[in-house]
């Protein structure tokens, strides 16, 4: 199996065999292989749907006009706990930036680190209104809700878009994203130290954004649709 990922479905293991293999076979056939083979990923069972305030989409037209962040707490083989903060674009899925710290250390200025990366790499520099256009999607944790959080996105030009109050999936795509790296890479080490979380956890974030497939975007990955994002405002220039 050459997919760097272990909790693929059957629509990208179909996917994956066609574009790797040329292997021709039905979806059906492939779901009946893999369930036959025990390869099936878990299910959740959807719940009864609840009316919520927010019932829209919270997937923009394009790069660059909504980020989300997040942060989430993981373990050390010594019990010991670490925070990992990052930031995805909501168009692409790409992780723009990431911060793994102690979670003693994981402040408000802690949770700004990725943010800051983000821009950086999307904008070049961290000036006054760097990151105009822009709109961070966060929770109610207390390193968003301080003060300090809301001064700096307003110096970068960032707008502030707070997720709906007991509505976490206005959230939803950071917090998909994190699921998918508890599953596939937290949860499957054990860290000695934060310099080797790092180390696996940013090897494993550029994997995820080279080769991880979005079904909406036609089973292409956060790179490939970023790429051709960009590609498509420089022809319009």
């Amino acid at each position: 199996n050459r997919s760097p990922f272990h909790t693929e479905g059957t629509k990208k293991v179909h996917r994956r065999l066609r574009a790797w293999f040329n292997v021709r076979a039905s979806r059906a056939r492939v779901n009946r292989l893999m369930r036959s083979a025990g390869l099936l990923s878990p299910q959740r069972i959807a719940s009864e749907r609840i009316k919520r305030l927010h019932e829209g989409t919270i997937i923009p037209e394009n790069i660059d006009l909504l980020w989300g962040t997040d942060g989430t707490q993981f373990g050390m083989a010594n019990g010991r706990l670490l925070w990992l903060f990052a930031v995805i674009d909501h168009y692409s899925c790409e992780v723009l930036g990431w911060h793994i710290i102690e979670v003693g250390q994981g402040d408000t200025w802690a949770a700004l680190e990725p943010v800051k990366q983000s821009l950086r790499r999307r904008r070049g520099a961290l000036v006054q209104k760097a990151g105009a256009g822009i709109s961070i999607r966060h929770d109610w944790g207390p390193q968003y809700n301080a003060g300090a959080f809301s001064k700096e996105l307003d110096f970068l030009g960032l707008g502030n878009s707070p997720a709906f109050v007991h509505e976490p999936e206005t959230n939803g795509v950071i917090e998909r994203f994190f699921r998918t790296l508890k599953e596939e890479c937290l949860w499957v080490h054990d860290f000695e130290d934060a310099e080797q979380a790092r180390k696996v956890v940013g090897q494993w974030i550029e994997t995820y954004n080279r080769e991880w497939l979005i079904e909406r975007h036609g089973y292409r990955a956060p790179w490939t649709v970023r790429e051709e994002c960009d590609a498509a405002k420089k022809a319009a220039a």
